[in-house]
């Protein structure tokens, strides 16, 4: 069924501000009250000071680097944005329609270079194939298969059908002759203005007004060059994704919040454990982790609960996902006394019908703080819902824990994988890097099979997901813009850290950069 995906409207209304719907004349007349003042902006940013690798310029085709991914989004243009609240944003293309394994990107007619040469078709398919050739983008677009420019069109043919391909659309487009430059001719809102900075783009369809003129540049080699510019005043902000290094505190600094496709979830060894091939045991062991708590404790506020199989702020996963994000003991109660097994009056246990006691090993890497508090967290909460449950620490991750995984040595363990942007779950089907022991099953392929025909078929995929649980959802993990006191410019999104740089309206910041619970 074709399926065509337009802009979405939700994050500009959220960052614009919506009126309030205007009231019925009252019965009785009413002094009139004075007119609301109107919202102040923040003060304005004239220059914004970033950290950049000079050495490695701003092509991420040709350079596998994340700052100069990050400052690619100030230079070029993409296809498509994804707003904070991970809805899609036409920006180069006017409609992206998918049809089973085929993808028409439409373009507009109104884009040109930072030199005034027009942006054409030849040159969007330069940039995608490009980027197919790349490190940086190449694996998750492994399944393009070919790529044709038309007229005020891109044809791309993938092996499989990918319902959500137009989310993989977030690619920088450069000139066809310069995909392999290391400073190309800009698309986006900013051109190069000398050695050091960055200046605003005169023939920039989505300049900002109000937006910082000029980037200031400054040569940083890595993360812990930026915490430390950060800390000493000569660079406004960085992001970061991972347990890294924070640099400034509270009182200079501020930090945002922003959705990721960083999956944190329950590995499930259904092949290790008679009790975990069940899968209304594993339902019970999702019902009993109250996913609120943790992301709050374990993952200090850096993290969304899971509700399902896909990421709950995609359009198609909005109305689609049961998962609770509350412990509900009494349904996991219910659940383990449908598979068969009793709570031991002594202890407090499940127990089989041979009175044997459900006893289960909980793997997780030690080098991680936030995993490892998540794990005690984890059987705490299991614990009180009747499982016994051991945590293992280990301290190797590219030796013993990758080995245990590999070999199937755990009942559960804590896993935590990166998603590219179409929701493709295939890590976690047969053969996949995190499937080892995970249970396979032929009604899940094929209602995921379903749903990469299209994602009018996400309700019926999350439903039999929901009904196997062959692994469990705990969270998603965000990312964090790290920025110094008086920047409020900057709104992040997953397709780019420098998604808006519009002044925000005082406290709208505030009100709009987290995600929602």
């Amino acid at each position: 069924m074709k399926k065509t995906i337009l802009c979405a409207v939700l994050c500009a209304a959220l960052l614009a501000g919506c009126a309030a719907p205007s009231s019925a004349p009252s019965q009785s007349a009413a002094p009139t009250p004075p007119p609301s003042p109107a919202p102040t902006s923040a003060a304005a940013v004239d220059t914004l000071s970033v950290g950049h690798n000079k050495a490695l310029g701003f092509n991420s085709y040709i350079a596998n680097d994340n700052q100069v991914l990050q400052n690619s989004g100030l230079v070029f243009e993409k296809l498509v944005e994804i707003t904070p609240l991970m809805q899609l944003e036409m920006h180069l293309a006017s409609e992206i329609t998918v049809e089973g394994a085929t993808a028409v990107i439409h373009l507009r007619q109104d884009a040109v270079f930072a030199d005034g040469t027009p942006l054409t078709a030849a040159d969007v398919a330069a940039s995608i194939n490009a980027a197919r050739a790349s490190e940086m983008y190449g694996g998750g677009l492994a399944h393009v298969t070919d790529v044709q420019a038309g007229d005020g069109t891109v044809t791309v043919t993938l092996s499989r059908p990918d319902s959500l391909f137009s989310w993989m659309c977030t690619l920088p487009i450069m000139k066809a002759a310069e995909t392999g430059a290391a400073q190309p001719t800009a698309s986006g809102r900013y051109t190069y203005g000398g050695a050091d900075t960055l200046v605003k783009n005169a023939s920039s369809l989505f300049w900002e007004q109000g937006a910082p003129t000029t980037i200031r540049l400054v040569d940083v080699s890595g993360h812990d060059d930026l915490v430390s510019s950060l800390s000493v005043g000569s660079i406004d902000l960085y992001s970061y994704t991972r347990e890294e290094t924070v640099g400034g505190s509270a009182v200079t600094s501020r930090s945002t919040t922003f959705p990721m496709n960083h999956l944190v979830f329950l590995g499930v060894n259904s092949q290790r454990t008679g009790a975990l091939q069940m899968p209304a045991v594993r339902q019970a062991i999702s019902a009993a982790i109250d996913r609120q708590t943790l992301c709050q404790r374990a993952f200090v506020g850096g993290a969304t609960p899971a509700r399902g199989a896909l990421n709950p702020l995609y359009p198609c996963a909005v109305e689609n996902q049961t998962l609770s994000i509350e412990g509900d003991l009494a349904g996991a109660r219910a659940l383990m006394e449908q598979a068969g097994y009793t709570l031991s009056a002594s202890d407090g246990i499940w127990r089989d019908a041979n009175g044997a006691r459900l006893s289960l090993r909980l793997l997780v890497y030690a080098g991680s703080p936030l995993k490892r508090s998540a794990a005690t967290q984890l059987a705490d909460q299991l614990a009180e819902a009747g499982f016994a449950v051991t945590v293992e620490e280990t301290a190797d991750f590219a030796g013993e824990y990758v080995q245990k995984v590999n070999s199937g040595d755990f009942d559960l363990y804590i896993g935590e994988v990166k998603l590219y942007n179409n929701m493709d779950l295939s890590p976690f089907l047969e053969g996949g890097q995190v499937s080892g022991g995970i249970a396979q099953d032929e009604s899940l392929a094929a209602a995921y099979a379903a749903l990469c025909q299209s994602t009018d078929n996400a309700g019926a995929f999350e439903e039999t997901f929901a009904g196997l649980l062959p692994w469990i959802p705990l969270c998603w993990r965000n990312g964090t813009l790290v920025t110094s006191k008086q920047i409020t410019c900057v709104t992040p999104s997953i397709s780019n850290v420098f998604y808006s740089l519009r002044p925000p309206v005082t406290g709208e910041a505030a009100a709009s950069s987290a995600p929602p619970a």
